[in-house]
């Protein structure tokens, strides 16, 4: 009889565990904005606060609507683009055509060339090939110069022989640069912004 009992309580359990499995809908939690942190006590441009160091300076200013960050990152040792991207010596070049061939390959538009995210990518890749950086710096954004802008960057470091490999090449973008540099390894630094 006790058997009986714990057999059937057991049942119960099961069948009490299997009807409540399955996908559970919660409401999400709604958070409200936050506010902005205004000082009133101090005017519009007094600088908060100066974080961070190193190659760049980050500088915190207070405005009308409270604060606002103010990137002047420069990134240390980023060497001038060429006026053509393509080294003598083939140890560096322009990759947009290669991306593209990649994203007409799959049915894509291609991206359309924007020389201030060409000049990025260059100097960008250079930086990474000489320190032998297979992935990102600490910012890639400071690479672009003033008067362009990116939304996102891919990068990768492998052989000539595998082709491009990188982030962003077959995302939904409008404009893009890409450029390679070679580096002391061997491998090819791919760097490539989009917007």
């Amino acid at each position: 009889m006790l058997f009986r009992c714990l057999t059937a309580t057991l049942a119960l359990a099961t069948l009490a565990t299997v009807s409540e499995a399955g996908p559970r809908r919660r409401a999400q939690v709604v958070y409200p904005p936050a506010a902005p942190t205004v000082y009133p006590s101090l005017p519009p441009g007094s600088v908060v606060g100066v974080p961070g160091g190193g190659s760049g300076v980050a500088t915190v200013l207070v405005g009308a609507a409270g604060l606002e960050y103010v990137s002047h990152f420069t990134p240390a040792a980023s060497p001038p683009p060429p006026a053509s991207i393509v080294a003598p010596d083939g140890a560096s070049g322009d990759g947009l055509d290669e991306v593209n061939a990649q994203r007409v390959a799959r049915g894509l538009r291609p991206f359309i060339r924007d020389e201030g995210l060409t000049q990025a990518a260059f100097a960008c890749a250079a930086f990474r090939a000489a320190n032998g950086l297979f992935g990102h710096t600490s910012n890639d954004f400071g690479f672009v110069p003033a008067g362009s802008w990116a939304s996102a960057a891919g990068c990768a470091a492998y052989p000539a022989s595998y082709g491009w490999m990188s982030c962003c090449v077959y995302d939904n973008y409008t404009y893009a640069g890409a450029a390679w540099v070679t580096g002391r390894d061997g491998k090819r630094y791919m760097h490539l912004f989009v917007r």
